[in-house]
C-alpha cells in the first residue's frame, strides 16, 4: 500500500488511498437441503485526489494497478466539485471482530443452519423455509498526504429465515446481523413459526386512523426519513425541516435516538467512517429533543461544527468500491424503552402491527413524507395478533407522527432499510396514523 501510494503522491498535489478487503462465505439452505455455498475474495482500491486545483477519482483492483492515479487525473478534467479535504484525527479502537467467528470454516456455519433449520422443524415441521448464513471478514485501510495511516479488522454474521406460503410468497422472515458469532434465540424462532401460523387468517381493514406498532425492523422505513432530515448536507442545502430546530422538541418525551458508531460488536461498528474520520456516539434526538446533525468532512464548515464519523461509500442501493463518500448512518438507533412488548399488543383493542414495507425509498424523504405499502402486517383485536393484513398502506409524515408515540419497547431487532440494515430499533407504537385499506 504504501509504494503505491508514494507513487500516487509523486504525481498529485493531495491524496487519499482507501483499501478493503472481503472475505466473504455465504450459504443457503432450504427445507433442510443446502442449495448453495459461495465463497469470494473482493479486494478495491478508492483514490481521491486533488491535482493542479481539481478534484478527481478513481477505482481498482490491485495495489499493482498505478494506473489508477492517471486516471485519477483524468477524472479531474471533467470533475466540477469542491477539493477534497484530507484530515488526520487519531482513532481509538473500536470492538468490531470476533476471533470465534473468524475461526468458523464452511463446514461449521453449514451445520449452523441446518440446526436452525431442524430447530424450526421442532416448533413446526409443515413449514416451507428458507436459510442464509454469510460470513464476512474484511480488512479496510486508510492512508492520506495530511498524515492518517491507520486500518482495522471487521468480521460480521448475518442470518436471515424466510418463511414461505404454499404458493410460495414470503409469508414472515427475520434478519440478525452482528460483528460476532451468534445464535438465533428459541424466542425468536417461537415468534416467526407462530406470525407464519397466523397468517393463513386474512383480513381486510377499513380506511381510518388507528393505533399502529411498527416492529423494531420495520422502524427502518421511518427513521430513514429522520436520518435525511439530519443529514448535514440537506441541512446545508437548507431542503430538511429540522434546519432550524436543534435544541427543540421535535417528538414525543420517550423517543431518544443516537447513531452508535462505536457500538461493542454492532453489525456496522467501525473504527473510522470512509474518510478516515474516527466513529463516535452521536445523540440525535435525547427524550424528544433534538440535538445534533450527522456532518461530514465536506459540510463541517458550512455548519459549523466538527465532521461525526458518517461518511461511507453507500447508496440506497448499493455499497461499492466506486460510491464516494456521503453521510449516512453506522448503528443508527431506537433506545430501548420500558414497556414490553407483549404489554404494547396487549393495550391494543384494534389496530395494526407494521412488520415490513414496500415503498421506503419513494416520496419526499428528507420532507419526512411516507405512504408506504404494508408488506408483512398484522391485524391486531382485543390485544392479540389475529392475522395477516392484506391491501394496505400507513401514510403520513414522521416529524408529525413522532409527537404521537406512546410506547417504545424493550427488544432490540435489525432495522431494514430496501436492500441494507441501518441500526437497531425496538417494537414502537404510534396512537393514530393513517391506514388506508380495502374495506
Amino acid at each position: 500500500m504504501r509504494k503505491l501510494f508514494d507513487h500516487i503522491c509523486s504525481q498529485v498535489d493531495d491524496a487519499e488511498l482507501y483499501i478493503k478487503r472481503d472475505d466473504i462465505i455465504s450459504i443457503d439452505i432450504k427445507q433442510g437441503v443446502v442449495k448453495a455455498v459461495d465463497g469470494k475474495n473482493v479486494v478495491g482500491l478508492s483514490l481521491r485526489m486533488n491535482n493542479e486545483g481539481k478534484a478527481g477519482t478513481a477505482v481498482s483492483t490491485s495495489l499493482e494497478d498505478k494506473s489508477i492515479v492517471e486516471r485519477a487525473i483524468i477524472s479531474s478534467q471533467y470533475q466540477t466539485g469542491d477539493l477534497f479535504n484530507f484530515k488526520h484525527i487519531p482513532s481509538e479502537p473500536v470492538v468490531c471482530f470476533d476471533e470465534v467467528l473468524v475461526r468458523k470454516t464452511s463446514e461449521e456455519l453449514i451445520l449452523l443452519g441446518k440446526t436452525l433449520n431442524d430447530r424450526i422443524k421442532a416448533i413446526d415441521d409443515t413449514i416451507i423455509f428458507a436459510i442464509s448464513v454469510i460470513r464476512t471478514i474484511s480488512d479496510v485501510s486508510i492512508i492520506n498526504t495530511a498524515g492518517l495511516d491507520d486500518s482495522y479488522n471487521k468480521s460480521q454474521l448475518t442470518i436471515s429465515i424466510e418463511t414461505m406460503s404454499d404458493a410460495g410468497f414470503v409469508q414472515t422472515s427475520i434478519t440478525e446481523s452482528y460483528s460476532k458469532f451468534f445464535e438465533i434465540s428459541d424466542e425468536l424462532l417461537k415468534d416467526l413459526v407462530h406470525k407464519h401460523q397466523i397468517s393463513t387468517h386474512v383480513y381486510e381493514v377499513e380506511t381510518s386512523r388507528m393505533p399502529v406498532v411498527f416492529s423494531g425492523r420495520a422502524m427502518g422505513s421511518l427513521m430513514t426519513r429522520l436520518l435525511a432530515g439530519v443529514n448535514g448536507e440537506f441541512i446545508s442545502k437548507g431542503v430538511s425541516p429540522l434546519e432550524n430546530k436543534l435544541g427543540n422538541k421535535v417528538a414525543s418525551d420517550i423517543l431518544s435516538v443516537t447513531d452508535e458508531g462505536r457500538l461493542s460488536h454492532g453489525f456496522q461498528t467501525m473504527k473510522f467512517d470512509d474518510e478516515g474520520i474516527p466513529t463516535q456516539r452521536t445523540r440525535i434526538i435525547e427524550k424528544g429533543v433534538l440535538k445534533n446533525f450527522m456532518v461530514s468532512v465536506s459540510t463541517e464548515e458550512k455548519l459549523g461544527c466538527s465532521a461525526t464519523g458518517n461518511a461511507q461509500k453507500k447508496t440506497m442501493f448499493s455499497k461499492e468500491i466506486e460510491d464516494q463518500p456521503v453521510i449516512d448512518s453506522t448503528n443508527f438507533m431506537i433506545e430501548p424503552g420500558v414497556t414490553s412488548d407483549d404489554e404494547i399488543i396487549n393495550g391494543i383493542s384494534h389496530g395494526i402491527y407494521v412488520d415490513s414495507v414496500m415503498g421506503t425509498h419513494t416520496g419526499n424523504i428528507p420532507a419526512g413524507e411516507y405512504a408506504l405499502n404494508v408488506g408483512i402486517g398484522y391485524l391486531i383485536k382485543d390485544g392479540k395478533l389475529v392475522g395477516k393484513v392484506v391491501d394496505s398502506m400507513v401514510s403520513g409524515n414522521i416529524y408529525e407522527d413522532m409527537f404521537k408515540i406512546e410506547a417504545v419497547g424493550k427488544k432490540l431487532e435489525l432495522m431494514n432499510v430496501v436492500f441494507y440494515p441501518m441500526g437497531y430499533s425496538p417494537m414502537v407504537k404510534f396512537s393514530d396514523i393513517n391506514v388506508i385499506g380495502s374495506k
